[in-house]
């Protein structure tokens, strides 16, 4: 892969009556954006500074060439960059379709998977913050162990906090590794997420934050396999909201759900008979932040060796199923790196990581556009449509020691708001739209 500046992705979903935005930090690969001017060149839609947008009309219905050029005060074009905006218009599907969601953290709570599946099958919202849903209530299903409630129905996916492709291509369960989920009533929110908890001298790190539930992973040098605990965990250090965790109930992470002990592999098809479910005609696949702390990395060795694994074994179960790859998100660019990982150690380079992320993401479009998977996978762009400047947690801090005027600061490095999380969600949504109202 050549440096660049510029990483708009090969193609956009838009959908009708939906308001599609391109925010040009999910796209530079600057440390400032606003140094340059960014020129928008299309049809359609409006450039604003810092993001460019396009409603798509019933007339609009077709494909867009945008053009993006980076350009000085000179009036010079440092580089240029081109996409495709495809317009498609919803009609109700004419069966049914089965859908698996994989994922990590960022799929752990099935944030994005249950406004995607609102979206597409409920008539709520019409609001604001709140994107009318097209009511084609009946015509997907969301299967998986993983469930989470949409008012009387449940929704599943397998989403696992600190997951990445490997984890999902190997056995795991329990070990001097594994993650600790505990039951409790609590006041955490994302603002709490890499705090230091300490439980019977052991140290453990909040990872996931759920309604009733958290999951800690194992503090440094933290290697038994399963430690005396108490029903208490103490802050140490870092997040906003510091009382004692009181617990209720305690469990190791499950072990992969894909894992076949008899064939010491993974088994899709085994993973949907032992299950009773339906047959996925579409997986979707959020992978991986975990795994991407070296800075300005380029080559992904170990994720291309379990990714290739996994879409090759969905793909032999489910010869006819067909995968969608989301990007990540990029991390954070207003305080959350230093407030979770300090100046030293993984991910603590903020523009560092923020290269790999770009990085990563191109290689998984590359890997998605490849001659092996071209046919039937396909690379889903979040990072472009995804405001990183202000759909990620923040705390408010004096300006400095001496003065009580507030800022907003970056409290989490790599993990949304629920807004950020609603725009996951609407990625997904268009792409249901796109490949299921087809006629």
């Amino acid at each position: 892969m050549n440096d660049k500046l510029i990483f708009l992705a090969k193609s956009y979903n838009l959908v009708v009556g939906d308001k599609f935005e391109l925010f040009y930090r999910g796209v530079l690969k600057v440390i400032n954006p606003y140094n340059f001017y960014i020129k928008i060149e299309c049809l359609k839609g409006t450039p604003y500074p810092r993001y460019y947008t396009f409603t798509p009309k019933v007339e609009d219905v077709g494909e867009y060439e945008l053009k993006l050029s980076l350009v000085n005060d000179y009036g010079q074009t440092i580089e240029e960059g081109y996409t495709k905006l495809i317009v498609v218009n919803p009609q109700r599907p004419d069966k049914k379709t089965n859908i698996l969601c994989i994922g990590d953290s960022l799929t752990a709570s099935g944030a994005w998977t249950m406004e995607g599946y609102r979206r597409f099958t409920r008539n709520d919202g019409g609001t604001d913050l709140k994107p009318l849903g097209l009511g084609y209530n009946d015509t997907i299903n969301l299967i998986g162990l993983c469930k989470k409630k949409l008012d009387d129905e449940e929704i599943g996916f397998e989403g696992y906090g600190s997951w990445q492709w490997k984890t999902f291509c190997t056995e795991g369960l329990a070990s001097k590794t594994s993650s600790l989920w505990v039951e409790t009533n609590h006041d955490k929110d994302e603002n709490d997420q890499h705090s230091l908890w300490m439980n019977n001298n052991t140290l453990w790190i909040l990872e996931t934050i759920e309604e009733k539930r958290l999951k800690f992973k194992r503090g440094p040098n933290h290697t038994e396999i399963d430690p005396v605990l108490t029903d208490t965990f103490i802050n140490v250090s870092g997040g906003v909201h510091l009382d004692d965790i009181v617990v209720t109930s305690k469990e190791y992470e499950a072990g992969n759900p894909f894992w076949n002990k008899e064939k010491n592999d993974i088994d899709l098809a085994e993973y949907i008979r032992k299950n009773d479910f339906e047959v996925p005609d579409y997986v979707y696949i959020l992978l991986t932040w975990n795994g991407l702390y070296q800075p300005y990395k380029k080559d992904f060795p170990i994720h291309l060796e379990y990714a290739t694994h996994l879409l090759d074994e969905i793909h032999r179960a489910f010869p006819d199923c067909k995968i969608r790859c989301l990007g990540n998100e990029l991390s954070s660019v207003t305080g959350g790196i230093p407030a979770n990982y300090g100046a030293h150690g993984p991910y603590s380079d903020m523009y560092g990581t923020l290269s790999t992320a770009f990085y990563y993401n191109e290689w998984l479009e590359s890997l998605c556009l490849s001659d092996k998977y071209k046919d039937y996978v396909e690379y889903l762009d979040v990072k472009g449509q995804f405001d990183l400047e202000n759909n990620m947690p923040y705390v408010e801090l004096n300006v400095n020691s001496r003065n009580p005027l507030k800022e907003k600061v970056g409290s989490n490095g790599v993990h949304p708001t629920l807004n950020g999380y609603m725009q996951i969600g609407d990625v997904f949504y268009r792409s249901l739209v796109k490949e299921l109202c087809k006629k």
